[in-house]
């Protein structure tokens, strides 16, 4: 037993404060004698104080004792006097309630709102339509009972967990402000996940700095992964009824096709959550008009992929919705990814040979190419690429040039030399190998019949050289506005050299050199927020990674195994780039986990009694209190001016009619 409110020493001193004045009433003689006198003359010495030489002493010792028996009783119970040890007393609760996208599923059947079938029509059994409630709601009213069971003096921390863990109260006794934290929280996007939650709840509980009492779980348990899951020996759980069946989007992929710039390949992944099997209609619109539907039948527990095409190069909405009976979940019943503009990029070819440069251009679906003669070619284009095939213009734009074996009086770069047949034919010995420009070229053996040798500026790179220089360079924008610029002393196009393949793939990054942009590989998801997995090629470099979210900030992600991982924990747009790859995860959809987590054997389940705690101690103040009025209410009773006659006390009991009433001389101390 122990004090809560009070120490020891505390509850002594007031106690003795308390029975000092009490003993002290009752020491003191307030008795009245009766004198007679023969004449007023010796009034005067009557009204003098008589002195009186026996020691005081206590005539009610029952009386005064009772009196002290309810002191020391009101004085416990305003201490708190509790049965048990001090450490076994008020106890620290953490309270996990699971705000998991999977909790704004809604179950049907109300525990208690069920009629039994012989009190239904028969007419009427097929058609009764259950009430349904929210799975959210259930565990709400779960935890509220839990608090209400729970001792006065024990604090509960309501901590919100989906992907994380977030307390929504410090440490309370007040269970108002518990039940409305409880009352404000609304399922999220992201999965469970229980090992992070108990273990965030076993560190506030280690740093509370008093007794742990119960880690106490309600929700539905359905969670990201099992793997790492310990109980904890103080865990309680608290379950929700029903398991509610539920058909909804899992993935939705566009990828932009390969051979057709204005074909968008689309890939939606439906997935079946319940028990039965499904019809499932799945259907795409696009700018606000139907671009495809399809039915599938869905087997318990399955998933499966289906494929659409959509043409276009317009920038649009295209939304995804499937229908199925019984759906139980509505946040992944539809998801809207925004489409880009694609457009293509405009290239202006200089020359009085066009067919030459035909077959490099149209290879590229993203390209619009518009051929010139050289005699219409002023210069000055501000926007796209201009090709000047052996020409120089007469003023250079804005726009960024490639120059194909230009006159050498006129040359953007200077010409040391020339080497052609008469001096044999050259060999490019080696390329650039960090450069953009020389990416995937390795030969070291490609043929050159004629080349004009550069004199490389403070700004060129040196891309492919011979022995007698460089014979390609590359220029980068001097400022804003200015282009870029790429300068070949030879022409891809001409002699043995047309038939190398290293020459549509040079041709190939110079063009993503200058305009990145149009020839960024596209591919846009649908995805659940929460934890997301993207396929990275090997050997990535690091510092071309970047994941960004909609407003431009950083994402910390990992890359292990062939995988970038990153976490997003709201709604939103994440954009993936790497090198000219550009992935954009519009984070739509709700996150719902597969696995069923089921709680072992030993751990409780349910409300607990009320009053109750693991190891607590009880409270005894209101037995106190009842036995301190008691013990007031027989004292008085007992020794009431009413119940005492002459120096003999009448046990409760009045005095006889015939006997006559005397003043007492003897009154209570109190």
């Amino acid at each position: 037993m122990f004090l809560f409110n009070l120490s020891l020493a505390e509850f002594m001193a007031l106690f003795s404060a308390a029975s000092a004045v009490v003993v002290a009433l009752y020491l003191l003689d307030r008795s009245r004698r009766s004198l007679k006198v023969a004449t007023l003359r010796f009034w005067n010495e009557a009204r003098r104080p008589v002195e009186s030489t026996r020691r005081r002493r206590i005539r009610q010792w029952p009386s005064m004792l009772l009196q002290l028996a309810a002191i020391a009783c009101l004085l416990l119970a305003l201490a708190q006097l509790r049965w048990g040890s001090r450490e076994d007393g008020s106890r620290d609760h953490v309270l996990i309630l699971d705000t998991s996208a999977w909790m704004a599923a809604a179950t049907p059947g109300v525990p208690g709102t069920r009629l039994p079938a012989a009190q239904l029509p028969t007419a009427q059994l097929p058609t009764v339509q259950l009430p349904t409630i929210q799975l959210m709601d259930q565990a709400k009213t779960n935890a509220i009972a839990y608090l209400r069971a729970l001792p006065g003096p024990d604090r509960v921390m309501v901590v919100y967990a989906d992907a994380l863990a977030t307390p929504a109260t410090a440490f309370e006794t007040d269970r108002k402000k518990l039940e409305e934290a409880i009352e404000r929280a609304q399922p999220g996007q992201s999965a469970f996940d229980l090992r992070q939650a108990l273990e965030f709840a076993r560190q506030v509980q280690g740093r509370s700095g008093r007794r742990s009492g119960e880690i106490v779980y309600a929700g539905a348990g359905r969670m990201i992964s099992e793997e790492n899951v310990e109980a904890p020996p103080n865990l309680r759980v608290l379950p929700v009824e029903g398991k509610p069946d539920n058909v909804g989007l899992r993935k939705i992929g566009l990828r932009r096709s390969s051979s057709e710039a204005d074909l968008w390949n689309i890939f939606v992944s439906v997935r079946n959550y319940g028990a039965r099997e499904q019809n499932v209609e799945i259907g795409l619109q696009f700018g606000g008009a139907p671009a495809g539907s399809r039915a599938i039948r869905l087997a318990p527990g399955s998933e499966t992929e289906t494929a659409f095409a959509l043409r276009t190069r317009a920038a649009g909405l295209l939304e995804a919705r499937v229908r199925a009976r019984g759906n139980a979940l509505a946040l992944d019943d539809r998801a809207v990814i925004e489409l880009p503009k694609l457009e293509q990029l405009p290239v202006v070819v200089c020359s009085d040979e066009p067919g030459l440069l035909r077959p490099l251009l149209d290879a590229h679906p993203n390209v619009l190419a518009t051929y010139r003669p050289t005699a219409q070619c002023g210069g000055g284009e501000d926007t796209g690429i201009v090709i000047y095939d052996s020409y120089v213009p007469s003023r250079q734009g804005k726009a960024h040039a490639i120059y194909l074996q230009p006159p050498p009086e006129r040359s953007p770069a200077k010409v040391l030399s020339i080497i052609g047949n008469t001096a044999g034919n050259a060999t490019v010995l080696k390329w650039r190998p960090d450069h953009p420009l020389s990416s995937g070229l390795r030969a070291q053996d490609l043929r050159l019949e004629s080349a004009q040798v550069f004199a490389a500026g403070a700004q060129d790179v040196r891309i492919a050289e011979i022995e007698a220089g460089p014979v390609l360079l590359a220029r980068p924008g001097s400022g804003p506005g200015q282009g870029k610029m790429a300068v070949l002393g030879f022409h891809p196009m001409r002699g043995a050299l047309r038939y190398e393949l290293t020459v549509p793939l040079l041709f190939a990054n110079i063009l993503r050199w200058m305009e990145p942009e149009s020839f960024r590989r596209w591919e846009l998801f649908a995805a659940g927020v929460g934890h997301v997995s993207v396929p990275v090629a090997s050997g990535l470099d690091l510092a071309q990674v970047h994941v960004r979210e909609e407003g431009g900030a950083e994402l910390p992600f990992t890359v292990h195994g062939g995988a970038l991982r990153f976490f997003s924990g709201k709604p939103g747009t994440v954009r993936v780039a790497a090198g000219d790859r550009e992935q954009v995860h519009s984070l739509v959809l709700p996150e719902i986990p597969e696995t069923v987590w089921e709680a072992p054997a030993g751990v409780r389940k349910g409300i607990p009694r009320r009053g109750t705690t693991v190891g607590g101690s009880h409270d005894l103040w209101q037995w106190l209190a009842l036995a301190g009025a008691l013990l007031l209410l027989v004292e008085w009773l007992w020794f009431s001016p009413s119940s005492v006659s002459g120096n003999h006390k009448v046990w409760l009991r009045s005095p006889s009619r015939d006997q006559p009433r005397e003043p007492s001389p003897v009154r209570r101390a109190s």
